[in-house]
């Protein structure tokens, strides 16, 4: 009896304590919606020593904590701290109070209720207490009577060298309904993003097939995981048993996240051609700072725990040389991509504030950006998703452009050298067929003259005729007759003369307001083409007849050639040398060669020439 009283009496000692030290500690409820920060009207008392259970009789072992920030905030030292404060319902209904969490490592929280000197235990929440959240966030809901005034304490436990810096809001269940949803539509929007984002990533690198990409990818992932492990979701999908595997995660994911960023800076940056010496560094830190962090935390965490401060300055370091790196390759790449490093310094920026927030914040308590119950580096992180996606839409526009320009000028030079191979091809005709008939036709006939002044053999005579005659048509298939004087009709009449000789094949040949002052140089393509066709029906179609049309129109001139022979693969006839000539020739014209043949059915050619060719 004399120990309740003595709890009695010290309860309402400290009660009266606490009211005096902050009169606004009691919050008063009425009708209306509620959503007041529990931080802004009661006073945190803490504890750098371990304290077994939480009672009135251990208040004692708490010290009152200078502190103004608008958030509760334990550094790394403090193992316990508890706030006091009163509600009172206003309205003469009852009245359902949630408390919501904004951290999602939370250790070990509870609420007490005081009755009469006594502690009731409203709620306990937490990674340690074996318990699923239910939602995202940590929640504990507490239920007011009419009319009802009661004392609380709000009790935290956690592990030395683990700061803490949470949000504590009170709401009604109507508005914290609300705010949920509204949280909820965002985070909704923010993992579309990041599926689009990555959807198209995936797309391009499967394009483009360059490890700018498959880097990028990899970094959605990670910050997909990392912004998820830091709302809160690993608390309601790992098993209750497992929950301090999210905070495992949440250390994963910043270091994957953090050194894959950088990775894929290097990349779009290209600090390889412009700053190869600092990429070397640049990639032994991240190698580093990954490998320490990890094995600090999952190996030697006692060490880590004894020295947290030194090795939390260390990785602080390394972040702060990661980021100066960065920066100086994003200066440096700007002065040869201004477009793309804009876009890039931008998104980095946001990244760069988001990330320094959030450190400030849960490391030293120094600053707090959250907008409608969300952080700060959610809204920069999406910024930053959208920036660095419109950036690799970009690059990937400069890679095509890119590559069209290189097709162009390969084509261009491809274009030269069958240009250069046609016209030596042409000339080397002209030089055969004027040695032919100028040199050795002359020096033919005049050994006949001096065999038959010599000789009277008809039969020599006959052969001497014969070699000379062959000669001639020789001559004139390789160069034809002079175009510009007989026009390209005349000369493939002659053409055709000199083969229907010596070929069992007929030939029709039709024009049709073809011009008869057709380009000399269009002309001799035009002819060589026909020539080249006929050779091919010759040795391979097995044709019996062919025809041949020129059509004149309005802006082009066409050649059509068709034949009734055994026709010819196209795969295999395009690899021979006399249709790689033949489109050569059309290409040159800026035309169109248009070919079909089918076995047994023959083969046609239709050749196309625009008119400002002619």
């Amino acid at each position: 009896m004399k120990i309740n009283c003595y709890n009695y009496c010290l309860f309402w000692c400290l009660a009266l304590q606490a009211c005096l030290s902050k009169a606004s500690d009691t919050l008063v409820l009425n009708t209306t919606s509620t959503n007041q920060n529990l931080k802004g009207f009661t006073t945190i008392y803490v504890s750098e020593n371990k304290v077994s259970t939480f009672s009135l009789e251990t208040l004692n072992q708490y010290n009152q904590a200078k502190d103004e920030r608008s958030f509760f905030y334990l550094d790394f030292d403090v193992t316990a701290a508890y706030s006091a404060f009163s509600l009172k319902n206003a309205s003469p209904t009852k009245k359902e109070i949630i408390f919501s969490f904004s951290y999602p490592f939370l250790e070990d929280v509870k609420i007490y209720k005081a009755i009469k000197g006594n502690l009731s235990l409203e709620g306990n929440i937490g990674i340690h207490t074996l318990k699923r959240s239910v939602e995202r966030t940590w929640k504990i809901p507490i239920v007011l009577l009419p009319n009802e005034e009661a004392s609380y304490f709000l009790v935290f436990n956690k592990s030395k060298g683990k700061p803490l810096a949470t949000d504590i809001t009170l709401r009604d269940s109507n508005t914290d309904s609300r705010i949920s949803g509204f949280q909820n539509l965002g985070i909704g929007s923010y993992l579309g993003l990041v599926l689009l984002s990555l959807l198209f990533t995936i797309f391009i690198f499967v394009l483009v097939k360059r490890s700018l990409f498959l880097w990028y990818g990899l970094y959605l992932i990670a910050l997909a995981i990392f912004m998820g492990s830091y709302l809160g979701y690993t608390n309601v999908f790992l098993p209750s048993q497992k929950l301090d595997l999210g905070r495992a995660i949440y250390v994963i994911s910043i270091e994957l996240s953090t050194a894959i960023f950088v990775l894929f800076a290097q990349q779009i940056l290209m600090a390889k051609r412009y700053l190869p010496r600092l990429k070397k560094c640049v990639e032994i830190v991240i190698v580093f700072q990954v490998a320490f962090r990890i094995f600090l935390h999952f190996v030697a965490n006692s060490l880590y725990a004894g020295q947290v401060k030194l090795f939390m300055k260390l990785w602080y370091a390394t972040i702060l040389f990661l980021v100066i790196a960065v920066t100086v390759e994003i200066f440096t790449y700007l002065r040869h991509n201004k477009k793309v490093g804009s876009y890039f310094a931008v998104s980095y920026l946001f990244m760069a504030v988001g990330s320094i927030a959030l450190v400030l914040h849960h490391s030293f308590g120094l600053l707090k950006l959250s907008f409608y119950g969300l952080p700060g580096i959610f809204y920069a992180s999406a910024i930053e998703i959208f920036l660095l996606t419109t950036t690799l839409t970009i690059v990937v526009g400069q890679i095509y452009r890119e590559r069209n320009t290189l097709s162009e000028k390969l084509i261009l030079q491809q274009q030269k050298f069958l240009n250069a191979f046609v016209q030596g091809q042409e000339d080397e005709r002209k030089r055969v067929g004027s040695e032919l008939h100028d040199n050795i036709g002359s020096k033919i006939s005049n050994l006949k003259r001096l065999f038959s002044a010599k000789y009277s053999d008809a039969k020599m005579q006959k052969e001497f005729d014969d070699i000379c005659e062959d000669v001639r048509d020789v001559a004139h298939s390789i160069t034809p007759a002079e175009i510009s004087l007989v026009g390209l009709s005349g000369a493939i009449d002659e053409l055709l003369e000199t083969i229907e000789k010596t070929e069992q094949l007929t030939i029709n040949f039709n024009t049709f307001q073809f011009p008869e002052n057709l380009n000399e140089g269009i002309s001799t393509h035009l002819f060589r083409i026909v020539q080249e066709l006929l050779q091919n029906v010759i040795k391979h179609a097995n044709a019996s007849s062919v025809d041949i049309q020129l059509f004149g129109h309005n802006n082009s001139v066409t050649l059509s050639f068709e034949d009734d022979g055994q026709g010819i693969v196209q795969k295999n006839s395009s690899s021979g040398i006399g249709l790689k000539n033949i489109k050569s020739r059309v290409a040159q014209m800026n035309g169109q060669f248009l070919f079909d043949s089918v076995k047994d059915k023959g083969t046609s050619v239709l050749v196309i020439i625009p008119t400002k060719y002619t």
